[in-house]
């Protein structure tokens, strides 16, 4: 298909390897990270992970994929939107 561009990935995906490689489908926005915690918001609500030394090594926002090394100790899901405010994002910020 010439001149079309990926469409986005409709559902959500999580893959953890060894706890220190997670695969994630279905990202919206990076709300914010840095090397304990990464916010993001999801298909399925906002997804907080928390490790040490994570790296966001890859994001692709036409396939709305996501990875992230380092150390993962956990992750929880959560319907507080309160960080859905526009531009205040990761990725908000670097589009101004």
């Amino acid at each position: 298909m010439e001149g079309s561009i990926s469409p986005r990935i409709n559902g959500h995906k999580i893959e953890l390897l060894d706890r220190k490689i997670l695969n994630i489908q279905g990202v919206k926005d990076v709300h914010s990270f840095n090397e304990d915690t990464v916010i993001l918001e999801t298909e399925m609500g906002l997804l907080t992970i928390e490790g040490e030394e994570l790296h966001i090594n890859n994001l692709n926002v036409e396939q709305s994929s996501l990875n992230i090394t380092g150390r993962i100790s956990s992750f929880a899901y959560s319907d507080n939107m309160d960080f859905k405010s526009k531009g205040n994002s990761f990725l908000g910020k670097m589009f101004r």
